[in-house]
Formats: structure tokens, C-alpha cells, sequence
């Protein structure tokens, strides 16, 4: 099959810019859904989950029994958030580094924020990331 004849579909359209870490955690706040990835007993998982950031914190929500929470606790993770258009090109991707830590209701410890999430039923227990990296990159159309 032909490729497209549009220029702009088969190059890329601009410089990719780091982003410093204040814009990483601004954009991170402005989008509810991401992708948390571990290292699970058959090797690495991956999940869209809903988000929320707090206080230099990500946090997120599952069910009690969800291989996410039965197999994360004390445990390195990545969260990666993005954005694309595709038309243009251009979007950015912001990824945190960290460790995972559950937090259980009534359980002593920091106050998660307000987090609605998508799917529907009770997510009782909390998963709170803290950070040990938080980089991000921007494609800027031309």
C-alpha cells in the first residue's frame, strides 16, 4: 500500500522539547486518565487507570483484590499520562517513576484527594505513588 502523498503525515513536524518538572506535575493534573506499569509474576503489566495528584503525590484507586493491588505494594511503578493530535503531530507525554505504597480506609496517613473513577463499584483502596522521578517530553508542530 502507498504511503500518503501529505508531507505532514509521513515527517515529523517539530522539535521535542523536555519538560521541566513543574509543567510535568500541571499537566499531570489536568488529565484524569493514565497507564500504570510493574513488573508482575509473569513479567511487565500494564493498566489505564484513573488519577488524581496531591501535595507532589500521585494517587490512584482499586478494588481490594485487583492483581494491581495485590501485586504493587512497596513496589517500583511508572505512570505515563499523554496527549496526541494527531493531525498536527505535536502532544506530549509525562512519565513518574516511583514506588508504590497501598493505603487502606481508615488506615493512619496522608489524606488522598477527591478521585472519581470510570469504571463503576467500590474502590476502597488507595495506591499512593511517590515519586522518585518525574520527566516529560513535548512534540511542538511546526
Amino acid at each position: 500500500m502507498d504511503a500518503p502523498h501529505d508531507d505532514a503525515l509521513r515527517w515529523g513536524t517539530g522539535p521535542l522539547i523536555e519538560l521541566d518538572e513543574g509543567d510535568c506535575w500541571a499537566l499531570l493534573g489536568s488529565r484524569e486518565l493514565g497507564r500504570i506499569a510493574w513488573t508482575g509474576p509473569d513479567g511487565p503489566a500494564l493498566r489505564p487507570v484513573n488519577h488524581a495528584v496531591s501535595d507532589g503525590v500521585l494517587w490512584l484507586r482499586t478494588t481490594a483484590y485487583s492483581s494491581l493491588a495485590q501485586q504493587i505494594d512497596d513496589s517500583p511503578v511508572a505512570y505515563e499520562v499523554d496527549d496526541l493530535d494527531h493531525h498536527t503531530r505535536a502532544g506530549w507525554s509525562v512519565v513518574v517513576q516511583g514506588t508504590a505504597r497501598l493505603v487502606y480506609p481508615g488506615r493512619e496517613g496522608p489524606n488522598p484527594p477527591d478521585l472519581q473513577t470510570w469504571p463503576s463499584g467500590p474502590r476502597p483502596v488507595w495506591v499512593e505513588v511517590i515519586p522518585r522521578s518525574v520527566t516529560g517530553r513535548r512534540l511542538v508542530a511546526s
